[in-house]
Parts: structure tokens; sequence; C-alpha cells
């Protein structure tokens, strides 16, 4: 009897098969085999079939075969856009030196904004509880294709008070679909006491498309 018997299922019970050593053992042996050697020996590995997940060769990257060619994982990091400035709508004017902008990742589908945006080109104090217009259905401004998921994004976002820093203020903005549809609408809705010089950040706004 051979030391590793495996010729019997084990634990063996009443009336168990016999393994059958060519179709059973041997077969899934030289299958293992095959599919490993390209790992240690280099070269292309065979037999894929499409949507089938594999470590690349060469490389350790996880791949994915197409039905004709391997297809790696894509760079969310490099598929960010540059950043773009924002059409501001008068007499809202963006804060020098921290300009309004925006960006998307067409992977994710997300959407993001940085910079600030001033009451107007004299740094007047925000009114308190109104609503303004920062942009609008304007050319040149975030396209309608990347429209918040379910029509709107609305969330808080934190004011900078240049006077009177003992002041506790802050902002909601507001992302949605102009009546046009064919770019994005921003507002912003100030919230807190008044300070002259304070602007409104939009740097944590973001939103799913």
């Amino acid at each position: 009897m051979a030391y590793f018997n495996f010729t019997k299922i084990v634990p063996p019970a009443p009336n168990d098969p016999t393994v059958n050593e060519a179709t059973q053992l041997n077969n899934n042996w030289d299958h293992i085999e095959t599919k490993l050697t390209p790992y240690v020996n280099g070269g292309s590995l065979s037999g894929l079939e499409a949507g089938q997940e594999f470590l690349g060769t060469p490389g350790p990257r996880a791949s994915v075969w197409n039905g004709t060619a391997r297809r790696e994982p894509d760079d969310i990091d490099a598929a960010w856009t540059a950043w773009t400035a924002v059409p501001i709508i008068s007499p809202r004017v963006t804060r020098p030196g921290n300009i309004l902008k925006w960006r998307q990742n067409p992977l994710m589908r997300k959407v993001e904004l940085r910079g600030g945006v001033l009451f107007d080109a004299s740094s007047n104090a925000w009114t308190l509880g109104a609503t303004f217009l920062i942009t609008n259905d304007v050319a040149g401004g975030i396209p309608g294709t990347s429209f918040p998921v379910g029509g709107a994004m609305i969330g808080p976002t934190p004011t900078a008070i240049a006077a009177a820093p003992a002041i506790v203020a802050g902002a909601y903005v507001t992302v949605d679909k102009p009546v046009a549809n064919t770019f994005c609408r921003i507002r912003v809705q100030y919230m807190g006491g008044p300070g002259g010089g304070n602007f409104i950040a939009l740097d944590q706004i973001w939103w799913w498309y």
C-alpha cells in the first residue's frame, strides 16, 4: 500500500466509491500545475475565460480577461480631471488667491469643489438667512452631465471671517438643476453673525453624479 493512500475518500465509509487516480487526482494535479507554471517560470496564462479574474503575469496586479486581452484595474486617482474655474454670477466674486474651481472623476462619478466666494468686490458682509446665487446655467460652468444624483445636493460648509473672529458663522450649499438643465446651479445660504471681509468656503463640497 502506498504511503499516501488516495484511492479512498477519507475518512472511508461503507460503499464509498474508489477514487479514480487518473481522472480525479492526476488530471487535477496537471490542471493545477498548468495554472501555476506561468507564475513560476514566466509566460502567458492559458485557458482563460471572459470575465475570469487572476493575478497578472508579469506583475502581481489583479486582472480580468475580457475575452481577448488582459484588463488591469483603472487608476482612479489618474482619472481626475484638471481643476477648472467656475464662472461666478455678479455681484458675487471669487475670493482672490482661492479661486472657486471644480473637477470630476468619471470612474467614481464624483464632483469636487474648492475655493471660496465673497459677497461682492468690496467684501461686504453676507446677509443673514438669505440665499445667494453663485453660478447658474452659464456656459463654461459645471455641465449638466454632472448633476447630483437625485437632482440636488444640500450640505453645510464653513465660512471664514476676516474681522471679529469671535463670531460664529457657517453656510449651506445647494447644487441642483436650473430650469434649462444644461449646467449645474450653485447657491449658498449664510448663517451666523455679520463680519466684513468674510467668505464662504466650498472646499469640502462634493457630490455623486
